[in-house]
């Protein structure tokens, strides 16, 4: 994809290449891809389209009096946004942030525990044989305390388990800027060569900064 009409913005993290140009998603959708779930439920309206920028992760190929970026474009924050606009077939122009995918920070979306700690260490322990003894990159931090299983090789089944977690309520996502008094769970942080155009992972799997929605 060529962009020719683009601004550049001065981020707080150096050497982090973020430009905000125009940019009609809806004729772009097939290669815009998220990288997460949505959730039916959305409150969004024609005005906060307007109002927002969509944030996407691109692979810069050159930066000149144009921008070169691969066709192969994820969604950092804007999810609902995006498909709001493909349900709806809305052909225009909207602001985006075009942001070095390789260069974001990508944390684990903090979630809330909803049982008692014992309740949900067992829990995990009886039914993947999580252990603070083992040893991986695939982990669930429980307060800081990591548990791995021999069970999950891979971030995309530990994602799952995730969302399993979520559905049966057992833990809620919340904002990573927002403080608590309940116990935080998080999971192995995902990678930006984690995001794929053929799978997504469930809905509150990424904290990614800067962030662009103040």
């Amino acid at each position: 994809m060529k962009v020719i009409d683009f601004q550049e913005l001065v981020l707080s993290v150096p050497n982090l290449s973020a430009y905000l140009t125009g940019l009609n998603i809806y004729k772009n959708r097939n290669i815009i891809f998220p990288h997460e779930e949505t959730t039916k439920e959305t409150q969004i309206t024609i005005d906060i389209l307007k109002n927002s920028v969509i944030v996407l992760g691109v692979t810069f190929r050159a930066i000149n009096k144009e921008i070169l970026v691969e066709d192969k474009i994820f969604i950092l924050d804007g999810h609902h946004r995006f498909q709001f606009i493909v349900d709806n077939e809305i052909d225009e122009t909207f602001e985006v942030v075009f942001i070095d995918l390789h260069g974001v920070n990508i944390e684990s979306h903090n979630c809330e525990l909803n049982v008692d700690l014992d309740y949900f260490v067992n829990k995990i322990q009886t039914e993947h044989s999580f252990s603070s003894e083992i040893k991986s990159k695939y982990f669930i931090k429980v307060n800081q305390e990591e548990y791995c299983s021999r069970s999950f090789t891979n971030i995309y089944d530990l994602y799952q388990y995730k969302k399993e977690l979520m559905s049966e309520g057992i833990i809620t996502p919340i904002a990573n800027n927002i403080d608590t008094q309940k116990i935080i769970i998080n999971f192995t942080a995902l990678k930006s060569f984690d995001f794929s155009d053929t799978i997504i992972f469930p809905f509150k799997s990424t904290w990614i900064t800067p962030r662009f929605d103040s």
